[in-house]
């Protein structure tokens, strides 16, 4: 008795959490997490086919600040990476950097053109000091296909807006 039973008795795990309040949909305009009931009430669907939507889901966690890293900033973690090729996307460098440690949500980026092909350098934000300084030890000056080496180094910290003004700032 009582097996596979959640706190409450039902068949699922007691409470869970969700971004979209007791409506299990996104009106919830107050943004906060509330406690669901068991995994098997609510209208989820069969098979746990649901019909939502996975960038919802995403959002909605990234607001709630759950994600480990969803604040990260532009310190000794964050890596310049130049040499790029013009093929490169962000889940490229993904794919590159993350076996190196964790990134957080958006912190990988690979620099577009307006047609959509990278501009050759991109930008890795680690959530450890040590994850960013093997990634710099093992990748920095790797030969590139076309004989040109990949740059793999700290960020530099930005001295204030570059061409024209940065956004938010100035007059």
């Amino acid at each position: 008795e009582g097996k596979g039973k959640g706190k409450e008795g039902g068949s699922g795990g007691g409470e869970r959490w969700t971004p979209y309040g007791d409506k299990g949909g996104c009106g919830d305009k107050g943004g906060s997490w509330s406690p669901k009931g068991s995994w098997d009430k609510g209208g989820g669907g069969k098979g746990g086919k649901g019909s939502g939507n996975i960038a919802v889901l995403k959002k909605g966690l990234q607001y709630a600040g759950v994600l480990p890293g969803g604040k990260w900033t532009n310190d000794e973690n964050a890596l310049f990476i130049g040499g790029l090729p013009t093929d490169t996307t962000d889940g490229d460098l993904y794919e590159i950097f993350a076996p190196f440690g964790a990134i957080p949500t958006r912190g990988v980026r690979a620099m577009t053109n307006p047609d959509g092909t990278c501009k050759g350098i991109g930008f890795i934000n680690f959530l450890e000091n040590a994850s960013a300084q093997n990634a710099i030890a093992t990748l920095n000056g790797t030969m590139m296909p076309d004989g040109t080496a990949l740059k793999v180094s700290i960020k530099a910290v930005s001295k204030g807006p570059g061409k024209g003004e940065g956004k938010g700032e100035g007059k």
